[in-house]
């Protein structure tokens, strides 16, 4: 009963989404990230990434997840992805991190900023992960970052410093979100705070259901991806504001805490 109740809220969510966001592509397990691990792609261009010098996309056989990596062997080399995160009118954590094999003499570096636009003013320093000779193994690092009050933008870069002949870098499960949770965008929006004791359950049942399995994450990533700029666009509208919490996001935490003792962990 309670996996069938799991499957049936998890569904309810997900029809929602489609109606409220418009449906998306596939947006896999990097949080906010598309294409996290260049599974995607049209021979060595992955998907949802710019390039530039001789980064590319490579088929290295099964690896962390899937058979791609993405492979820069030189200065100038490059992979770059813009990620929209709201208009923020508060400071904000995030999390970062990827996987990075390095051999020879260099650095493999996944580098971090906040922006006001694309191209537009930088407003943080860089964060930069990276490892340098990982001994024929693909190494994990991860970082926290706090982005400013005016940002709206994040610049994820790929890249490798300090080359000596020979060497290569290679990236892969490359992924980015706020681990507070304060991504509720769309219901932080309609109820004014990012506080409401009515976030609380919906990010209980993000990461106690949907996180647990891979439609779930699915639909979870995606929100991430698509909800700011509507978040943006409720907030500014009381009369929005007061219908989309009451049509929408009042039945469903309603629901969910009808039933939280089916699917609380």
């Amino acid at each position: 009963m309670g996996r069938y109740v799991r499957i049936m809220l998890t569904a309810l969510l997900i029809v929602t989404g489609v109606f409220v966001f418009l449906p998306s592509g596939y947006v896999s397990a990097g949080g906010m990230i598309c294409n996290q691990s260049f599974e995607d792609g049209a021979g060595e261009v992955p998907s949802a990434w710019n390039l530039t010098g001789n980064a590319t996309r490579v088929d290295t056989g099964p690896i962390y997840v899937g058979n791609w990596t993405v492979l820069i062997t030189g200065d100038g080399g490059m992979l770059a992805q813009w990620l929209f995160i709201g208009n923020l009118v508060l400071p904000m954590t995030f999390e970062a991190w990827g996987w990075i094999f390095v051999s020879g003499e260099a650095t493999g570096v996944i580098a971090i900023d906040f922006w006001a636009g694309v191209n537009g003013t930088q407003l943080s320093s860089t964060t930069e992960l990276s490892a340098n000779y990982t001994g024929g193994i693909y190494v994990q690092r991860t970082g926290m970052m706090q982005a400013p009050v005016g940002a709206n933008c994040t610049r994820i870069r790929l890249m490798g410093t300090g080359w000596h002949e020979g060497a290569e870098v290679r990236f892969d499960e490359i992924g980015f979100w706020s681990p507070s949770g304060s991504l509720c965008f769309i219901a932080t929006a309609a109820y004014g705070t990012e506080t409401a004791s009515e976030l609380d359950i919906l990010r209980d049942f993000r990461d106690q259901v949907l996180l647990e399995n891979a439609l779930g994450s699915r639909f979870v990533e995606a929100y991430y991806k698509l909800s700011p700029p509507v978040a943006d666009f409720i907030a500014k509208n009381d009369f929005l504001r007061a219908v989309v919490r009451e049509v929408l996001i009042d039945p469903i935490v309603n629901l969910l805490q009808w039933s939280q003792g089916l699917w609380r962990a």
